[in-house]
């Protein structure tokens, strides 16, 4: 049987055992290095051959001994156990090297003994080969590798340790390392190294090392102990890797996070995913707060989150969630939920489908809005905007009274001219029933006459019943147009005892709109009379009105009221509530005129003339055209 090699480090410790020595004894290398190497020596020779170990470590000279050594089929067999030192280029002790020969065999032990001494000279070149090329291994490590004793002193350290510190060898030996860690993560560091040398544990901490030129970069450090025959640490094998790019994602995550966390917080939105293969809901802190999550409670399982929903909304809700997982679609809903505290918050709900390649559901993906403090303000709003309309209505019904005073003389000039008729004709008709040969034709004529104007004075009466009617708003398609002729039939002969001369420019192709015909008419009714009231003071030229209708682009109308009278300072302004130009005016028609157009989807403007006066216009869609 050839000799067993085997090579041990400067403190004894086995590092190579030979292939021959392994597959002899039958045990596995792990098992073997270091002083594993004795489980198979005889019970019997341990004690003399630690002895003769113990002895020749100390006087670093060569020696020899005897004992049995088990084999692989459980037999033991007589070796001799050979050792002898060799040294680096230094003269320094780098190791031992030896051989264990079988001398059951006498002849072929003698045989394996001449050849012993040129063994271990191959032994020792085989080491110095066998350490450069450790040396090259370690060198090429992407770390920081260092063999540190007890003490804290460095014993060894490969390249990468002397490029990152910029030092040698002996000066790290010499430096106190406390002078590369970062002064913040220094006690933690003392602590943890201090806990490891005591306790004889793994080395294992994150902290800063200052580089050669200043910068400090995040490492790991893992040590693993390398014990003695009676598990005692006798050196320290640490690895220092570089991951300060990791801590630099790593914080860029976590600030990440916390930027996701606060503007889900000032949006009140949260985020979650429902995961149908293992029917789980993952959700983010917001959401849970927003549905009242208890510590009790499990907020992954679905049934958790149908449970909160209003009892009124859960079957709508429901039915909604399966519809869209049936058929992975997206999903949206509002609803309410009721709080385990008896409150009620209102959310609103989207989600889509995540789909893998072959078109089968991963998972869905969804967002839910605090809507509770956006719905109780658009109630608000909603009560607001009511009251307001109702507040409208009751100022546009105060301006139709107040129009009942400016209109009174034209009103009783009006039916004035009827009635008088009426009288004239019943005496005409009177005169021809009693003359002594009644005239009946002629009477009959006049009776004509009375039930024309009759019906003339009850036409008047109507329109102006029509307008100041308290009726409720009823929009049809109706003709502008006709409008105007109506407000101007009720105004007839006002224009004219004003000393105005009334231009009428009405478009003959004139598209029909959708309005209230009563707002309508208040509408050019108290544009109209604005401009009669503008035209008042003027003296010294023509008073004129042009009222014009026309065509601005396909299927809307426009109607502008133009005068030549005083006009307005600040046109912006024209169309406030209560602002007025008259002193025993309320300020009201105009801001009503506004509120007409508005409810109509239309625009009113108001801008003062080259020269004298104003222009209002008004712009109003056509059918179809107004806003949803």
């Amino acid at each position: 049987m050839p000799a067993l090699v085997w090579f041990a480090d400067p403190r004894g410790a086995a590092v190579y055992l030979s292939r021959s020595w392994l597959e002899y004894t039958g045990l596995a290398e792990v098992d073997a290095l270091g002083a594993g190497w004795a489980a198979a020596v005889h019970p019997e020779d341990v004690s003399r051959l630690a002895e003769l170990w113990r002895v020749l470590l100390l006087s670093e000279v060569p020696g020899e001994i005897e004992g049995r050594l088990r084999g692989r089929d459980g037999e033991y067999r007589w070796f001799v156990f050979r050792a002898a030192p060799y040294r680096d280029g230094s003269g320094a002790l780098g190791g031992w090297c030896g051989t264990n020969i079988d001398i059951d065999d006498r002849p072929r032990a003698e045989q394996a003994l001449r050849g012993d001494v040129a063994a271990l000279e191959r032994a020792e070149d085989r080491s110095s080969a066998s350490e450069v090329e450790l040396r090259r291994i370690v060198d090429t490590i992407p770390g920081l590798v260092a063999i540190v004793a007890p003490s804290g002193e460095t014993e060894l350290v490969n390249r990468g340790v002397l490029d990152y510190f910029g030092r040698s060898l002996d000066e790290l030996r010499s430096w106190r390392f406390s002078d590369a860690v970062h002064p913040d993560d220094l006690p933690a560091t003392v602590e943890a190294c201090q806990h490891a040398i005591e306790t004889g544990q793994c080395m294992e901490w994150e902290h800063r090392l200052r580089r050669a030129d200043g910068a400090y970069r995040w490492f790991q450090m893992r040590g693993l102990p390398w014990r003695d025959a009676d598990r005692k640490p006798t050196r320290w094998y640490c690895l220092l890797t570089d991951i300060h790019d990791r801590k630099l994602a790593e914080e860029a995550l976590r600030r990440s996070e916390a930027f996701l966390l606060e503007v889900q917080r000032l949006s009140k939105t949260g985020g979650w995913r429902y995961d149908p293969a293992r029917d789980i809901v993952e959700s983010s802190p917001e959401l849970q707060r927003a549905h009242g999550v208890r510590e009790t409670e499990d907020p992954t399982v679905p049934a958790f989150w149908f449970d909160r929903l209003h009892p009124e909304d859960r079957p709508r809700v429901e039915a909604e969630w399966a519809r869209c997982f049936r058929e992975r679609i997206p999903y949206q809903s509002d609803y309410r939920n009721l709080l385990p505290d008896g409150s009620i918050r209102y959310q609103y709900t989207m989600a889509r489908p995540v789909l893998d390649g072959a078109g089968e559901l991963v998972e869905f993906i969804g967002a839910s809005m605090d809507m509770t403090e956006h719905w109780l303000a658009r109630t608000e709003l909603e009560r607001a905007s009511q009251t307001l309309r109702e507040l409208e209505l009751q100022m546009a019904r105060a301006a139709q009274v107040a129009s009942v005073g400016e209109l009174a003389a034209s009103i009783a000039h009006e039916v004035n001219q009827p009635l008088a008729a009426v009288v004239a004709n019943g005496h005409a008709c009177l005169r021809w029933l009693s003359a002594p040969a009644p005239n009946l034709p002629r009477a009959v004529e006049a009776a004509e006459r009375i039930v024309k104007d009759g019906k003339d004075a009850g036409e008047v009466v109507r329109r102006v019943r029509s307008l100041f009617a308290r009726t409720a708003i009823e929009k049809v398609e109706l003709d502008v147009n006709e409008v105007i002729r109506e407000v101007l039939r009720l105004l007839e002969s006002y224009p004219s005892r004003k000393h105005v001369a009334l231009d009428i420019e009405l478009d003959a192709l004139l598209p029909t709109i959708v309005a209230d015909r009563v707002q309508l008419q208040q509408l050019v009714l108290n544009l109209t009379l604005n401009a009669l009231e503008a035209l008042e003071p003027v003296r010294g030229r023509a008073k004129r009105l042009c009222i014009r209708t026309s065509r601005n682009e396909p299927g809307t109308t426009v109607l502008q009221i133009i005068d030549n009278g005083v006009g307005l300072d600040v046109p912006e302004v024209a169309f406030e509530p209560f602002f007025t130009t008259k002193a025993e005016g309320m300020g009201l028609g105009l801001a009503i005129c506004r509120s007409i157009v508005s409810a109509h989807d239309g625009a009113v403007t108001a801008e003062r003339n080259v020269g004298f006066g104003m222009t209002f216009t008004v712009t109003l869609p056509g059918p179809g055209r107004h806003a949803a």
